[in-house]
């Protein structure tokens, strides 16, 4: 198969060769768009065998000819003379041709007909075609009008569908065409009866996460993000619903589901690299089915040199599986980086909101932590919080692995009290935002993020809580979390984070994209102090497991100048 995949591409490689070997001089053309379809139409054929000028040979050049001719309204032309050049290669072929005129469309009757009441989508294509009534008729334009109109029609459940009369009339006198395309939609179907296997024991959740009801009009894209729907689930190894046209009954649809349930355990393990945690590696441990309910139960571990924790989540489906849950989790952590060395753990109850129609989600959470802590040249010492709180986030993107556009938003709000379990008050904000859109070639990636702290003791405020700065998605030209107030040549942390960034990349060559970028920011005691400024160039490659990204920063500090390589894998956002 191996050597079969070679040769094929080898053979296909000579052909295109052979084929661009030969250029095409043509006289008699003055529109420009002309003479490329005509030269894309003959650099298809290539040269003849043996640059031997057959009878075959010319017939083949004067069919292409005229069809590429006709295909943008060139009824009348005639090719003349056609010769080629007299090198061994024979590599360019000399076409003398008369254009005559190019017919333009005098009448137009293109209609919904069948129906006292036309879909109006399947109207809006018509209201928006090309083919003007004085405009040269161009095949391709009439072709695709057709197809629009069918293939809107299937997405729309017009299943019977079909054009009743559809001919173009051409005079040659007058140079004219008379466009009648007629295309009947005929009846809409509905959706029917969602056919669930009666084995199986998420019924109750895919209706939940059913995006149409028996009797409404047909929608592939609804269909489509039911589709969608149950995937995200996490229930099902493999998932299909399809509509059963063939068996519609009264013009309802009914819904075939195929589905098969992922075994009981899965395991994944994963791992990374980045300048700044170093090696990494993950474990998750998932039971996608705890019981009918769809309760679900996983376990995830992280490693790396100066991080390591291990968290357990068990979820529980209210409304719905995918945006509408409860999730219990526990989880222990620690860390030891720079001049932070804590342990925690943490107890946490999570209330997700969510609706299908609106990208935003919302998290209210209860978490209760501990954290044994030694920050910069602070006495060790174990802080309590009880912390309520809420999350609102959204993110959006397009593009596959190596996203083109999109953006994610994340604001959250929270804090605790004496007078309830924890040891010190605070309250603590959070607000992130990034932005990456293309401009064709061009890509802009903006971010920024603000935070801070208000709170009785700072000094026993925790240092997973407390800001820092710099790193490969902070301040470039940094090492991870080395800028915040110093104490005794200690980081301390800060009450306030304020960093922003810009960057611009563009490709230079296939899966590769090179940028010039800016970071500023800080975390200070005070908002926007000492702010550092980090600048350079870097280049990205889109690899077949998502982008890895390479970056050469100056940072530069009130304290300091340093120059830095950073690595690093994943998405943008």
């Amino acid at each position: 198969m191996f050597i079969l995949r070679i040769s094929f591409f080898v053979l296909l490689a000579l052909i295109s060769s052979h084929a661009l070997g030969m250029s095409v001089d043509i006289e008699g053309v003055d529109d420009s768009r002309l003479e490329q379809n005509i030269e894309t139409h003959i650099g298809i054929i290539g040269a003849p065998v043996s640059c031997e000028m057959t009878a075959n040979y010319r017939q083949t050049i004067r069919d292409a000819v005229t069809k590429a001719a006709q295909a943008i309204g060139y009824y009348q032309l005639e090719t003349v003379k056609i010769r080629l050049s007299k090198d061994k290669e024979c590599s360019e072929l000399y076409l003398t041709v008369n254009t005559g005129s190019r017919v333009k469309i005098s009448e137009r009757r293109i209609e919904l007909v069948g129906s006292n009441t036309p879909d109006s989508e399947l109207q809006a294509i018509i209201d928006n075609a090309q083919l003007k009534v004085g405009s040269y008729l161009e095949q391709d334009q009439y072709e695709g009008l057709k197809s629009q109109l069918l293939s809107k029609a299937q997405v729309r459940g017009y299943f019977d569908a079909k054009f009743t009369t559809q001919e173009i009339r051409i005079d040659l006198k007058s140079y004219s065409a008379n466009i009648n395309l007629q295309f009947s939609a005929g009846q809409r179907y509905v959706f029917g009866e969602l056919q669930i296997p009666d084995d199986d024991k998420a019924k109750v959740l895919i209706e939940e996460v059913t995006t149409f009801k028996k009797g409404e009009p047909y929608h592939a894209d609804k269909l489509a993000e039911f589709n969608q729907n149950l995937k995200l689930t996490g229930y099902f190894q493999q998932v299909v619903a399809r509509p059963l046209v063939s068996q519609a009954n009264n013009a309802h649809v009914p819904i075939q589901l195929i589905i098969s349930a992922k075994p009981r355990d899965t395991f994944n393990i994963g791992g990374g690299i980045s300048t700044d945690t170093g090696p990494s590696g993950r474990f998750k441990w998932q039971r996608p089915w705890v019981n009918s309910k769809g309760h679900s139960l996983s376990a995830e571990a992280f490693i790396s040199d100066p991080e390591q924790n291990v968290s357990v989540k068990y979820k529980v489906p209210l409304e719905d599986p995918l945006n509408n849950y409860l999730s219990y989790q526990a989880g222990l952590k620690a860390e030891n980086d720079n001049d932070t060395q804590s342990e925690s753990i943490t107890l946490a109850v999570q209330r997700h909101w969510g609706e299908a129609d609106n990208d935003w989600k919302r998290i209210g959470f209860l978490r209760l932590e501990q954290e044994k802590f030694t920050q910069g040249t602070d006495d060790e010492q174990t802080t309590t919080l009880l912390i309520p709180g809420v999350t609102l986030s959204r993110r959006r993107a397009r593009g596959g692995l190596d996203i083109s556009w999109g953006d994610k938003q994340q604001y959250t709000l929270e804090g605790a009290t004496q007078e309830v379990v924890s040891d010190i008050d605070l309250v603590r904000i959070g607000l992130q935002s990034k932005w990456l859109r293309s401009y064709g070639k061009h890509r802009v990636f903006v971010r920024a993020e603000l935070g801070a702290i208000a709170t009785n003791d700072f000094s026993q405020v925790p240092s997973s809580l407390r800001y820092f700065a710099g790193g490969d998605q902070s301040v470039r030209g940094f090492a991870l979390n080395t800028l915040s107030p110093i104490e005794d040549d200690e980081l301390t942390g800060g009450q306030y984070l304020n960093v922003a960034s810009i960057e611009y990349s563009y490709p230079v060559v296939q899966d590769w994209r090179v940028a010039v970028f800016t970071d500023i920011g800080n975390a200070s005691d005070k908002p926007f102090k000492d702010l550092a400024t980090g600048v350079g160039v870097g280049a990205s490659w889109s690899s077949p497991v998502g982008p890895i990204r390479f970056y050469f920063a100056r940072g530069n500090s009130v304290d300091e100048t340093t120059w830095r390589f950073h690595f690093s894998m994943g998405p943008a956002l």
